[in-house]
């Protein structure tokens, strides 16, 4: 990745903190996964890694329950809170950009 692009890159996660636009949209990603049983389903998931572990949870930590599950969690997402998510982004990034054609 170029500087320039770095920098662009840079600037628009500056300006979408400062917004109050990515707070925004972690509160409606989570309003959105917990009404869709998401937190359930991750919740399960980690049940099911401490049940199938050797040891139990006895021999987890934390950070080895987070690296077997994430890649389900992240998977799991539905595919239309994921879009809305993305589509919201997209918009707060031509806002910014308006020269930037969608």
């Amino acid at each position: 990745m170029s500087n320039d692009a770095t920098g662009l890159r840079e600037e628009l996660l500056r300006r979408f903190i400062e917004s109050g636009e990515r707070e925004r949209l972690q509160e409606i990603l989570r309003s959105r996964l917990h009404t869709s049983g998401w937190q359930d389903r991750v919740k399960h998931q980690c049940q099911q890694v401490i049940r199938d572990s050797p040891g139990g949870i006895a021999t987890l930590t934390v950070d080895d329950v987070a690296e077997a599950v994430t890649p389900f969690a992240r998977e799991s997402v539905p595919e239309a809170i994921r879009s809305e998510i993305l589509e919201d982004i997209r918009a707060f990034v031509y806002r910014v950009l308006p020269e930037t054609d969608p």
